[in-house]
């Protein structure tokens, strides 16, 4: 995902989801529905790097009590709009042992929020999570990664290696693509336990457990 076009979208909340939508070909909200088909009313819920609130309120819709996070203040205004219901901390996934009690979710989701990060924060990211999960709770991430599949490989390259070139030129950063999220998850002490992947491969939806 491109450093540039994701701050440009997130300088502009009402116009990310359209954007995202756009950049994703749909693949966003399909992950965001498969994610809210699993969440159970009455459950208590954690969505990490929340954006505007619509994987929020879809899981609100369901029944759940929703707790989001996201360190981007415009972004959580709309979000607030979104999900009026729904309780939205304005703080960076780093401060989650500040301001989180141990075990206080049924289930902890987050879309587009790892990639995101380095190695070093998206495993501590992930120990958070298995700190934060009650017993028998469940973890749903939906996220970019590089494709395994050497076509789609290909493609992945052709699209993206532009727009990091672009990125460090503009900026001097970019962002971390997950090659892979499972010598993470093992690292954070918890098992992938099933996998599904979108947009031939770009986009993966993972369900993890202690």
């Amino acid at each position: 995902m491109s450093f540039v076009y994701m701050k440009i979208l997130e300088s502009r909340p009402q116009r990310y989801d359209a954007g995202m939508e756009l950049l994703t070909l749909g693949s966003l909200t399909q992950i965001k529905r498969e994610i809210a088909g699993h969440v159970p009313p009455g459950s208590s819920v954690l969505d990490l790097g929340c954006g505007t609130g619509t994987l929020a309120e879809m899981c609100i819709e369901r029944g759940a009590r929703v707790t989001g996070v996201d360190a981007n203040s415009g972004m959580l205004a709309v979000a607030r709009r979104n999900s009026p219901s729904a309780n939205f901390l304005n703080i960076s996934l780093s401060a989650l042992d500040e301001h989180l009690e141990d075990e206080s979710f049924d289930f902890i989701l987050s879309t587009l929020a790892f990639s995101e990060l380095t190695r070093a924060e998206r495993i501590y990211v992930l120990k958070q999570i298995k700190r934060l999960l009650k017993k028998d709770g469940r973890v749903f991430i939906g996220d970019e990664i590089i494709p395994e599949n050497f076509l789609a490989k290909c493609f992945y390259y052709a699209f993206r290696l532009p727009l990091r070139l672009l990125t460090w030129i503009a900026t001097q950063t970019t962002t971390n693509a997950i090659s892979s999220f499972d010598d993470d998850v093992r690292e954070a002490g918890m098992e992938i336990v099933d996998r599904k992947q979108f947009m031939l491969g770009m986009f993966i939806l993972l369900e993890i457990k202690i």
